[in-house]
């Protein structure tokens, strides 16, 4: 494409990008060195294919600095960048230098805001680094090991799924009901659904279709839930609990 966009997060709480700006664009006559203020917007979907779902956006306003080909090559070293190695174990300088022949830069930033299911909330550049202020990083899977604990949250089958809401509701299983929306427009093929939308070590976000209105619903995962496939096997549990607890008069 004429114009690609990547970026990482290092240990000082500065972000990576490497950029490749289309012909034109007033990136290209930013001079190396020279600090410009930009907007920074990040977007995770929902891996539900057919339907586009974003479950999340960061923004920030920052300062972007262009580095010179000796700050480039040292990020690229890995020498800079550091905190990909004990949050998910991927290295996302791959992919950025096969950018190193564009433009690399950082963005520097003291608060980013963030848009989820729990709706909107501020957060200071060290409260990502360490939200817990005792140097230990918050624990996040790999995108793989996301992708394969949806797959096995969406193999419970929507019906499943649909306990798991009701008893959210009833107060019977652990979660929070995060959202009510109007379901006017919403295509009368997708009622009746119950969709995964995301999957993290601390609760599993699904988003539960009906006419009467759009739920997105939390379910929250025990405490030491630090391995992907045991999301889809603790949510069974909690089902099948569900469902015996049903049948007890």
């Amino acid at each position: 494409p004429s114009q690609l966009v990547l970026h990482a997060l290092d240990v000082t709480g500065s972000i990576i990008v490497a950029a490749h700006p289309a012909v034109g664009h007033p990136m290209v006559s930013v001079p190396n060195e020279s600090p410009v203020e930009v907007r920074l917007d990040v977007t995770l979907e929902a891996a539900e294919p057919g339907l586009r779902i974003t479950t999340a956006t960061v923004h920030l306003l920052g300062m972007l600095t262009w580095l010179d080909d000796v700050q480039c090559d040292a990020v690229l070293s890995g020498s800079v960048a550091g905190c990909h190695c004990s949050i998910t174990g991927e290295d996302p300088l791959t992919d950025l230098a096969a950018l190193a022949s564009a433009p690399g830069g950082v963005i520097e930033s003291g608060r980013i805001m963030v848009h989820d299911a729990m709706g909107i909330s501020g957060h200071t550049i060290e409260e990502v680094l360490d939200p817990d202020a005792k140097g230990v990083r918050p624990l996040l899977w790999s995108a793989f090991e996301t992708f394969s604990a949806q797959d096995e949250v969406k193999a419970l089958g929507e019906e499943a799924l649909g306990v798991l809401c009701e008893g959210v509701e009833q107060g019977t299983i652990p979660g929070v009901v995060c959202s009510r929306r109007s379901a006017e427009g919403l295509c009368t093929a997708l009622l009746g659904r119950v969709l995964c939308v995301d999957v993290s070590p601390h609760a599993v976000t699904l988003l539960r279709l009906q006419r009467e209105g759009a739920d997105t619903i939390q379910i929250l995962l025990p405490p030491g839930t630090t391995r992907a496939h045991e999301a889809g096997r603790r949510l069974r549990s909690l089902v099948q609990d569900a469902l015996v607890g049903g049948l007890l008069p």
